[in-house]
């Protein structure tokens, strides 16, 4: 099958979170200063990664959201190029948005709607690009290099022993890697199926333990443990 065609959109369970991201844009336009709600977003990834690993990326986060529940079902989820994921260009992408904010901020200090419109601009850019990837590679492109989802991915367990209520995929023995269904719905096209028969479970720090790969297994051999 063409690679261009191998992954493919499948359906989000929860909540549609992403009215968050809508509301947020609009009503921070008129007022700047609701802006500075942005700081949740971009401590809460990291916070959360530490015990539970990308998972603030696949359950929480408003526009990961969008981009399952919306713009996949219009994505052509095309592969992701691999350079967006390679460690240089994501160390550079967290260099320049966190100069960008940090020159921004400089010159708002102390007026707070000033350094709530800095947030706003930083959310607003970086959807649109979110969103323009989204229709020429895959849904989550972005989520591939997001400076926050880097940092949360740095900070994830990799290693046994495994933090207290950390969410993992488990992949049993019995699975064949054949079909490979795992990997066509998983929003950051990951290959599950190689941690198969593993104990520790799937510990890609680039997971966000969505669970999409369980529901599309075919032969129920997935699960989501903690």
């Amino acid at each position: 099958m063409a690679s261009k065609t191998f992954h493919r959109y499948f359906p989000t369970k929860g909540y549609a979170l992403y009215w968050i991201l809508f509301v947020y844009l609009v009503v921070g336009f008129f007022y700047p200063i609701i802006g500075l709600l942005a700081l949740v977003c971009m401590v809460a990834p990291v916070a959360f990664a530490v015990k539970k690993g990308r998972w603030w990326c696949g359950n929480a986060c408003p526009r990961g959201n969008m981009y399952d529940r919306l713009l996949a079902k219009y994505s052509p989820h095309k592969p992701i190029p691999k350079f967006l994921r390679s460690f240089g260009f994501r160390l550079f992408m967290v260099m320049f948005i966190f100069m960008m904010f940090g020159v921004q901020m400089y010159f708002a200090w102390g007026d707070l709607s000033a350094m709530g419109k800095v947030f706003w601009n930083i959310i607003f850019a970086t959807t649109v690009v979110g969103v323009v990837l989204s229709f020429i590679y895959a849904p989550r492109t972005w989520c591939s290099f997001c400076p926050m989802g880097t940092l949360s991915s740095w900070s994830s367990p990799r290693k046994p022993k495994l933090p207290k209520g950390f969410v993992n995929i488990h992949v049993s023995e019995r699975c064949q890697m054949k079909c490979k269904s795992c990997a066509r719905v998983c929003p950051m096209q990951l290959t599950p199926y190689d941690s198969r028969g593993v104990a520790v479970g799937y510990l890609h720090p680039d997971c966000i333990k969505c669970g999409k790969c369980v529901s599309a297994c075919p032969i129920k051999i997935m699960s989501l443990q903690h």
